[in-house]
């Protein structure tokens, strides 16, 4: 998930303002209550991440070179429809998978091979290979039906809740293969829909159960891993360019690129270690079952797509390097940083952060990345790789000083406490 900036393992780690529950302002919070039963990911998710991230790898790649608006629209629906089999994976694990069961283990099988289904076919998903992407959607959302309706009493689902979920948009992904477009992808945005506002819209009773049994640092970890895996698909990305365009500049623009990512893998991973799971702990004390789902849910999926984008425009160039960077790979590169911190912002301000410390690196790092695209105008392509790092390196600089602020307070709370 996006990682809380100016407030992570440095600050939301401490005592920092968060909003009380009465909403009459801000209260110093000193630690977050310990999960019931705190567990990490399974080696099985991480496999199935794996397959995950092929599919973005896949469907990255058809933003290489000079992207239009279409493909850049049809790589976030295409996105959006994989993002969400990845969340129901997530969430029935994380409510039903702290054992792996034999059931499990072949649920989880099962989902990878048709997630693996939809990686292979999603690049012709709209010409040749419809049937066989509509065929995996409606194969991953069928068999996580099975632990829904085997848990119906403890969840306190009724027996249709699972059925309306899950087999109805797989029955409209089947019907879909003898559908031809256009109607055959208003039934796939149909499909989607429907699973969005099943799970985005729950009943009192339903929010009180999730929040009373959903494990935060699973959900924490879970989404971290996988940031983790799409961090390094970027940095395969810049490797697989250079070794097809090898020479000098390329490699200068490889290694521009490379210290690109780490910035910003740094930005997250340092900021999101302790203060992500912390802050979903604050938003389950204070019953926020819509703020879980918006910093589990939503908000990773535009960082996500953010970092996606930004790897496709570094590829292209190290491809391109010593000509200018194309247009569509230009917009690529500046969408993709403004993606990542417009996530990373709203996930602070979600947890609670203070707008005044988010306001220190969010409006530059949302609007500052789109100078790149006019750069690339005028300059090769490494050059707009080398003003995306300087650009990258003011905002770790930003994001420290945020953290700073956050640890001044702090100590300003403990020399009040201990007088």
């Amino acid at each position: 998930m996006a990682a809380p900036l100016g407030g992570g393992s440095a600050g939301l780690a401490r005592p920092i303002d968060v909003p009380s529950q009465r909403g009459t302002g801000f209260r110093p919070m000193t630690a977050a209550p310990e999960s019931k039963s705190s567990r990490g990911a399974h080696w099985l998710e991480l496999f199935f991440d794996l397959v995950m991230v092929a599919y973005i790898s896949q469907i990255a790649h058809t933003l290489h070179g000079d992207p239009s608006w279409t493909q850049t629209l049809a790589f976030f629906a295409f996105l959006a429809i994989a993002w969400w089999a990845w969340v129901n994976a997530t969430i029935t694990m994380n409510l039903f998978g702290a054992r792996i069961t034999p059931m499990i283990w072949i649920t989880v099988t099962l989902g990878m091979v048709a997630l693996g289904v939809m990686a292979a076919s999603v690049a012709e998903a709209t010409t040749d290979r419809a049937a066989a992407f509509a065929l995996g959607n409606a194969a991953i959302r069928l068999v996580w039906v099975f632990p829904w309706l085997k848990n119906r009493r403890a969840s306190g689902a009724p027996w249709w809740r699972p059925i309306l979920y899950s087999v109805v948009p797989a029955s409209l992904w089947l019907v879909s293969i003898f559908t031809a477009p256009p109607w055959q992808y208003v039934l796939w945005a149909t499909a989607l829909a429907i699973e969005i506002a099943i799970l985005s819209f729950l009943g009192r009773s339903k929010q009180t159960w999730l929040n009373e049994t959903l494990n935060v640092e699973h959900l924490s970890e879970r989404v971290g891993l996988l940031v983790v895996i799409v961090f390094g698909e970027s940095i395969l990305t810049i490797i697989s360019e250079l070794d097809s365009h090898w020479s000098a500049t390329s490699a200068l623009t490889g290694f521009l690129g490379f210290a690109a990512v780490s910035m910003l893998a740094w930005i997250f991973f340092g900021r999101a270690s302790s203060g992500v799971t912390l802050g979903l702990r604050r938003l389950q004390l204070a019953g926020s079952v819509g703020g879980i789902r918006d910093t589990v849910m939503y908000l990773p999926f535009v960082l996500v797509a953010g970092v996606a984008m930004f790897a496709s425009a570094l590829g292209t160039a190290v491809a391109e390097a010593g000509h200018h960077l194309p247009q569509g790979a230009a917009l690529c590169l500046g969408a993709g940083i403004s993606l990542f911190f417009l996530a990373s912002a709203a996930e602070s301000l979600r947890y609670g952060a203070p707008w005044r410390d988010v306001a220190i690196w969010a409006p530059t790092g949302i609007v500052l990345p789109w100078i790149l695209v006019p750069l690339a105008a005028s300059l090769p392509a490494e050059a707009v790789i080398a003003a995306s790092v300087v650009i990258i390196a003011v905002l770790v600089v930003l994001t420290e000083i945020s953290t700073r602020r956050l640890r001044t307070r702090r100590d300003e709370r403990e020399l009040v406490a201990e007088s």
